[in-house]
């Protein structure tokens, strides 16, 4: 298994990057939450990593830290749900706002997520509550594990959230700032207002 890899980071894009490592480059597909915390190319980087093994291929997933490949793995625990799909569910939310859906029991705003049905969202409670609610307690206390207390950012503030990472904002700038523009301008804001509002705290 291929549990690290670190190196240049030679190309990036919001869903797969070359990380260089003694000269060998390797292609490695990421969420978009991980594509928010890259530095630029050029620069060394430090991807937590899962082979993916089948019969016709070999596919390497990347991720920012341990919080986000331990969930990738739990994800794959849900029947219908493989490494692709696992992929675009951590795309959609940030790890720690996808474990106080699924710990919650919130499968509304896990069904906002883009490529999760009715079913998948009724599966992945039932078969990842406890184990997401016990993540959520084991990190709760952990400084920089990306958990918050503000709960899960959902909707037009998930938006904007995502859309300060394509800036280059990173967690927990990013979610802090959010936060705080929804505070002044109300739940009821759109990601559009949130947005410009939110650079105002960075």
């Amino acid at each position: 298994m291929i549990e690290r890899v670190r190196g240049i980071l030679v190309q990036k894009s919001p869903t797969f990057v070359v990380v260089e490592c003694a000269g060998i480059g390797y292609g490695i597909n990421i969420s978009a939450f991980t594509a928010g915390k890259l530095p630029e190319e050029g620069a060394e980087v430090t991807l937590h990593t899962n082979l993916v093994v089948r019969e016709d291929s070999m596919t390497l997933f990347g991720f920012a830290d341990t919080t986000e490949k331990n969930l990738f793995l739990m994800l794959l625990e849900v029947n219908g749900v493989g490494p692709k799909l696992a992929q675009r569910i951590l795309s959609g939310s940030t790890p720690a706002d996808l474990l106080n859906m699924i710990a919650s029991d919130n499968k509304s705003a896990l069904g906002k997520i883009k490529g999760l049905g009715k079913k998948t969202c009724e599966q992945m409670t039932l078969t990842l509550k406890e184990k997401a609610s016990n993540m959520l307690q084991s990190l709760g206390d952990v400084e920089g594990s990306g958990i918050t207390s503000v709960g899960a950012l959902t909707g037009a503030k998930l938006e904007a959230v995502l859309a300060l990472h394509t800036l280059g904002v990173k967690d927990p700038a990013a979610e802090k700032a959010v936060v705080k523009a929804v505070e002044v301008l109300g739940d009821g804001a759109d990601a559009a207002a949130l947005i410009p509002e939110a650079l105002k705290y960075l």
